[in-house]
């Protein structure tokens, strides 16, 4: 079975497109005198960016924007990627997703990172665009695999691989994903353009991806990425692995703590949806399990169906999150799983189904839900490209025998 659901294209593409720019904000941001102590300190360590509004809308949720935003500082400007490559990942990521907010960002420092306005429309165009040298054609084509399949497909994996050591390949894997998850936030928040930021996206150039879904993995093969075994740790990965000296540790964690500061960022925005979300634990595991399904991530959907068993989810509400939003059962669970299938899909909740979830959840568990699942897209986009294998304890929650 696939459930991949139909992605937004042409004209449909164009009217999300124009729906964003005419709607008001959902989620307001908060006014500089109306600022706690709290978020008067975050908003001076990351309005500097530029993306003053973003920033502003985060502050309605000082714990979450204390999560998210370091690693989107990295992504943006700090990571292993050269800052040519970075910029035409965040700019195929910004098309992608439609979110003329995060293009217009990264378009301006694209421009003083060296690209010219012919090569920002040309990313617009995408990877067989002529004039990128095959490593870029490959970048661009890593982006537009992953958007679709969640999965960089092995003749790209291999080009990139040829040029990128191993945490470069993480990074570029994950930045993808964050940055997903970014524009789906923004997107469905409305956040509108600052005034002094001018830049758009390319006029008269199609919405297209050169990427289909596959549903290949590599579940049972050797993985990309192997992980770190006991004997290669060091003591800041044992203190993070084993912090029981079992002698063990779960392969997603092993095989992404290659490199101990970023991985912090990650675990940052992983441990604030597992640990610090505002959802109740059900809400927050149907999300995380409803997006590995979309994105074909055994592991994620192994991991929280265990955690969701453990809440005292039936087998039925399993079937349920792995079969969606149509399945019978609870309305506002329904409205959960519409929502986590709108995010995947059009990279934006709609706004009948924003209304639903309005009608339980506060503004902090609003924005967590957000998160919640663009967090998990992009460790599932990590997890299934790197080749992460099921952990021995993971047996019986596999998907179900439909799903494979």
């Amino acid at each position: 079975m696939r459930p991949r659901l139909a992605a937004a294209t042409g004209l449909f593409a164009a009217a999300l497109l124009a729906y964003a720019a005419n709607a008001a904000p959902r989620i307001a941001a908060v006014p500089e005198a109306q600022r706690s102590a709290e978020q008067r300190a975050l908003a001076e360590r990351f309005a500097p960016s530029g993306m003053t509004n973003a920033v502003a809308t985060y502050l309605q949720h000082p714990a979450l924007a204390e999560a998210v935003l370091p690693y989107e500082r990295y992504l943006s400007a700090d990571s292993t990627l050269p800052p040519r490559h970075r910029a035409l990942l965040t700019l195929r990521t910004a098309w992608l997703t439609r979110s003329e907010y995060v293009w217009a960002h990264q378009a301006r420092r694209a421009l003083d990172n060296g690209l010219t306005r012919a090569e920002l429309a040309r990313v617009a165009h995408g990877p067989a665009a002529a004039g990128w040298s095959p490593f870029e054609a490959a970048l661009l084509r890593a982006a537009d695999e992953l958007h679709v399949d969640s999965f960089v497909s092995d003749a790209t994996w291999g080009a990139l691989a040829a040029e990128y050591e191993t945490n470069q390949l993480i990074d570029l894997v994950y930045g993808v994903g964050l940055l997903t998850m970014h524009a789906g936030a923004i997107n469905t928040l409305g956040v509108a353009l600052e005034s002094e930021v001018m830049e758009r996206f390319p006029a008269g150039v199609p919405y297209t991806v050169a990427a289909q879904w596959t549903n290949q993995r590599l579940l049972g093969k050797p993985p990309r990425i192997p992980p770190l075994q006991p004997h290669e740790w060091t003591a800041v990965q044992r203190a993070r692995l084993d912090p029981t000296n079992s002698g063990r540790a779960a392969n997603v964690f092993a095989t992404f703590a290659r490199d101990p500061p970023t991985d912090a960022l990650r675990n940052a925005v992983s441990g604030h949806i597992r640990g610090g979300s505002t959802l109740t634990p059900r809400h927050r595991e149907i999300v995380i399990m409803r997006i590995g399904v979309l994105c074909r991530s055994e592991y994620e959907w192994a991991a929280h169906m265990r955690a969701g068993k453990g809440l005292g989810m039936t087998d039925a509400d399993v079937e349920r999150v792995a079969r969606g939003s149509d399945a019978p059962g609870d309305a506002f669970e329904a409205a959960l799983l519409r929502a986590t299938d709108e995010l995947y899909r059009d990279d934006r909740v709609s706004e009948a189904t924003w209304a639903e979830l309005a009608t339980q959840l506060d503004t902090r568990q609003l924005l967590d839900v957000l998160i919640a699942v663009g967090g998990y897209r992009s460790a599932s986009m990590a997890i299934n490209s790197a080749g992460v294998q099921l952990d021995a304890n993971m047996a019986e929650f596999r998907f179900p025998a439909f799903l494979r």
